[in-house]
């Protein structure tokens, strides 16, 4: 079942507090910028690569690594950055969950005001599960980029489950699980054309605007806040959805 307004999604300021959404994506639009215009470490991986494909040509793969060690091409300053690449896309990935219990709330016709109070209340959950499964999940999407996409339906309800029904991160994997039977595809769906739009936007930008200017890093920082927010929303109104659908 798609939604009744497949665009929806893409109404992200569409909140009691208009204010409160714009101020968000804001905060999102900064942080992107900043780690695109200011990236700890060093995200130049070309020295990596070219040794990888040296190694990959040589015939004694033990000699090439005595004589061109890897620390040489994978540096401190590389390791950096890819951690700062983990701690970008959490804080992103939060930023949206508290968008989430904003939307919520005013789904369900809770002042807004109280959102942070449930957000900090229960955030903790799914940090500690996120946490757990951060190692399994990179090497996934390290494998195969799109994976993801098959997944994240099977889970798309679990915060709505912490937050607003207070169940652990475990049981409302388990239930979300459960409760997304028949919603499967057409999230998948939902969610493979709010991506889609995303690329499309993002390779025009990269056409028109040049590469490593403030006007491109500025761009991108909006598209990236942008689209996390209309993920997260998509994410509050199938939450929405699923749970009228059960108590008609």
């Amino acid at each position: 079942m798609i939604l009744s307004k497949p665009f929806q999604s893409f109404q992200i300021d569409s909140l009691s507090k208009r204010w409160a959404a714009v101020l968000l994506l804001l905060f999102a639009w900064g942080v992107s910028f900043w780690f695109l215009k200011y990236p700890p470490g060093d995200p130049d991986f070309s020295q990596f690569m070219y040794w990888y494909e040296d190694m990959m040509e040589a015939e004694d793969y033990i000699s090439f690594v005595e004589a061109n060690p890897f620390e040489k091409a994978f540096t401190i300053d590389n390791m950096v950055y890819m951690l700062s690449v983990g701690v970008y896309i959490s804080v992103m990935y939060l930023i949206g969950l508290f968008y989430f219990t904003m939307y919520g709330c005013d789904l369900r016709n809770v002042s807004i005001s109280k959102a942070p109070g449930i957000f900090f209340t229960r955030i903790w959950w799914l940090v500690l599960y996120s946490a757990s499964i951060c190692i399994p999940a990179l090497v996934l999407i390290g494998f195969l980029p799109f994976a993801f996409l098959f997944f994240i339906p099977s889970f798309y309800l679990r915060p709505g489950l912490v937050f607003f029904e207070k169940k652990d991160a475990y049981t409302s994997t388990l239930l979300s699980s459960l409760r997304t039977r028949g919603h499967r595809l057409s999230i998948f769906v939902e969610l493979s054309g709010i991506l889609l739009i995303y690329v499309l936007l993002h390779l025009l930008v990269m056409f028109v605007l040049s590469e490593g200017s403030v006007g491109l890093y500025l761009v991108e920082g909006f598209l990236r806040a942008y689209f996390v927010l209309v993920a997260f929303r998509n994410m509050g109104a199938r939450y929405h959805m699923v749970t009228v659908l059960e108590n008609e």
